[in-house]
């Protein structure tokens, strides 16, 4: 999958969006996010916060925002209610509506 590269900055003053990729969804799995329409690929735990946070823009249209996570980790919510958890730079878990996965914030 073709990645966009966009430049993380520490204060941002609005939610960038740019046009979802047609026809993907995010779907939770036990070992990180499929990506539904991309023939099997995924987000898998272990993967790099930037590529994390970049693929799940490209398909939703909208970059994830930081949110409060009292584990000491990092959390980001996705446009479609799942918090995407990370140790360091590293994706380890999700949680959301439907259920939860890797490690999470509590």
């Amino acid at each position: 999958m073709t990645l966009f590269v966009m430049a993380l900055s520490g204060c941002q003053a609005a939610t960038p969006t740019v046009p979802p990729t047609n026809d993907l969804s995010l779907v939770p799995a036990p070992g990180g996010l499929d990506v539904a329409g991309l023939g099997g690929r995924e987000i898998g735990f272990g993967r790099d916060r930037i590529g994390v946070l970049e693929s799940v823009t490209r398909v939703e249209g909208r970059r994830p925002w930081s949110v409060p996570c009292l584990s000491g980790r990092d959390a980001f919510e996705t446009a479609s209610g799942l918090r995407l958890v990370f140790a360091g730079n590293t994706f380890v878990g999700w949680e959301g509506p439907a259920g939860k996965a890797g490690r999470v914030c509590v």
